[in-house]
């Protein structure tokens, strides 16, 4: 495997939440989503609740994080979308963080006073649990309903509530594999959906022109070998992605399999290194260019 950019802790913020209400997602897609994330987060819980305290606190693949660090944000991921859910369907605004994201998410990543690393991990798969029931139990209608935050406390913007279970899941699923526990690759669901939104969320984000100059300004075509076939362009601070066919000209080609194009667009490893064709230098800088999440 491959690591391409650096690795970043995957939060609600990082899916350009507002791309998420021009996707469009079917009833049957939507199950699909809430019994993956249901699958994930029984498969972390239960390789968590294997380990010991020292395991716990060993280092993860996430730079600077333990197992432990990701087991607590997991845990409040899902009490926190837990609320939101609940609070969407009774017409009340709510945040995330109700104290403000600067204020309180840092408290967020370590136990509780007087709480034992085992103790975090029953929490996480309790308040897991509880999360899928929630969500399991829900009608097709419910899931348009918006979740709106207060006008104090703006994070994630107004979001349908039917997008909550693809940013779970990619917690669960880039996180999970976070833990270094073997927990089996990314789900075909979790690819299948959220590569394409990735790449239509370039459309509104900025390259990081840090990473390169005005020289570098151009295009990349980004051909998956089992799924959809994206140009990248940028030209200036503009930047443009566009659903395009595997012949289109463009100064760099990274060509890769589904899955390793969404890693590369999440900063996270490939299975097997990328086929870059035509300027290859240029081809190389795309994930200074888009660093993930």
């Amino acid at each position: 495997m491959i690591k391409v950019g650096p690795v970043q802790v995957i939060t609600p913020t990082w899916a350009g939440v507002a791309i998420l209400r021009c996707v469009a997602i079917t009833d049957e897609a939507n199950q699909q989503l809430v019994h993956a994330v249901k699958k994930r987060s029984r498969s972390i819980a239960e390789s968590l609740r294997g380990l010991g305290d020292d395991e716990l606190h060993h280092p993860s693949e996430l730079p600077e994080w333990s197992r432990l660090t990701i087991a607590c944000h997991l845990r409040f991921g899902a009490g926190a979308l837990s609320r939101m859910t609940r609070s969407a369907l009774q017409g009340v605004p709510v945040a995330y963080y109700p104290e403000g994201r600067e204020a309180q998410r840092p408290r967020t990543l370590v136990p509780l006073p007087g709480e034992s690393p085992q103790d975090v991990v029953e929490s996480l798969a309790l308040l897991s649990e509880e999360l899928n029931q929630e969500w399991s139990a829900l009608d097709p209608a419910a899931w348009g309903v918006d979740v709106v935050e207060p006008l104090a406390n703006r994070d994630l913007g107004p979001v349908p509530l039917g997008s909550l279970p693809l940013l779970r899941l990619t917690e669960v699923e880039v996180h999970g594999a976070d833990l270094g526990l073997n927990l089996g690759d990314w789900s075909e669901i979790f690819i299948s959906t959220v590569l394409p939104m990735r790449l239509e969320w370039l459309n509104i984000r900025r390259a990081n022109h840090r990473a390169f100059d005005t020289e570098l300004d151009g295009s990349w075509l980004l051909v998956a070998t089992d799924g959809p076939t994206y140009r990248v362009s940028v030209n200036g601070t503009k930047v443009e992605s566009r659903p395009a066919s595997p012949h289109t000209q463009a100064r760099a080609v990274i060509e890769a399999t589904s899955r390793d194009l969404l890693a590369l667009l999440l900063g996270r490893a490939l299975r097997t290194p990328p086929v870059m064709m035509g300027d290859i230098a240029f081809g190389q800088s795309f994930s200074g260019a888009f660093p993930g999440p």
